[in-house]
């Protein structure tokens, strides 16, 4: 098969934009992950008046006492990280569109 000349090429290539669009998942994992450190970072420097050691009356062990702060901070954490990190995917991806570049193959 030959290889078409730039003239053929030229007839029938249409213009192409690049563009650079972020990764949605990433960005939502990132800010999940970040949101869970800030919360169990902030319990640990709050210290909520909770018991440190559960006294067993929970229906879960690992949620009563400072462990149920401790739970309920790093969820919350998470998809507060992960709600900034979707918002900062969009504002990404809106800077992406306007910094398209147009190319002509």
């Amino acid at each position: 098969m030959p290889i078409p000349s730039e003239q053929e090429l030229a007839a029938v290539a249409e213009p192409a934009t690049v563009r650079h669009a972020p990764k949605y998942g990433a960005f939502i994992t990132a800010g999940a992950l970040v949101g869970v450190v800030v919360a169990l970072v902030l319990v640990a420097i709050i210290r909520p008046a909770a018991p440190w050691v559960s006294d067993g009356s929970g229906f879960i062990s690992f949620l009563d006492g400072e462990g149920a702060v401790r739970t309920v901070m790093a969820v919350a954490g998470a998809v507060l990280g992960g709600f900034v990190g979707g918002a900062l995917a969009v504002l990404a991806d809106r800077r992406s569109v306007r910094r398209a570049v147009r190319t002509d193959v």
